[in-house]
């Protein structure tokens, strides 16, 4: 009885579908393009960024500012104001500086886990909104932190300042 029922139900939604024909007079539709050609397509003309995924963790900064530079170009091709793309920047460098830093000197872990926290609450200061300032700062972690061994740098370094006590960041956090 159910093997019956199901393929009846089956029938049922077959002829449904087929009627559903859109009413574009009979024509095929063309194939869909492939994701990995809709993919290049977007990256070669420039619509869709495309990140360093290279197995270094520092990646590729050829003006020495800090920041990567497809992540100087991902915060570019935000709808941020110039004050929320100087904040992005900085907690850009910051996340740069968490990435590559000697996890065995500790006062250069110090320096970047405060960098880190004054970036942070700089983003949430200048954002729109507490959702929109969230949104950011997650936003600016995933594009920065996108490989294997960038993940491994950042959990390790986290891992090296979990449990220890920063100043609040002062003022607002902008540098």
């Amino acid at each position: 009885m159910l093997n019956k029922t199901t393929r009846l139900l089956g029938l049922v939604a077959l002829g449904v579908l087929t009627g559903c024909g859109g009413g574009g007079g009979g024509s095929e539709a063309p194939p869909a393009e492939a994701t990995s050609a809709v993919v290049a397509r977007l990256q070669t003309n420039g619509t869709l960024l495309t990140l360093d995924r290279s197995t270094a963790v520092a990646g590729t900064d050829a003006n020495g500012d800090g920041v990567r530079d497809d992540v100087a170009t991902w915060i570019g091709a935000q709808s941020y104001t110039s004050v929320q793309s100087k904040a992005a920047t900085q907690l850009a460098k910051a996340y740069q500086s968490v990435l590559t830093v000697t996890l065995t000197d500790d006062t250069a872990v110090r320096a970047a886990r405060l960098a880190s926290s004054d970036a942070v609450e700089c983003v949430m200061q200048k954002a729109d909104s507490i959702e929109a300032g969230y949104k950011a700062v997650a936003d600016l972690r995933r594009v920065t932190v996108n490989t294997d061994a960038r993940v491994t740098a950042y959990l390790t370094y986290v891992e090296k300042v979990n449990d220890t006590v920063a100043r609040a960041p002062e003022g607002d956090g902008c540098v």
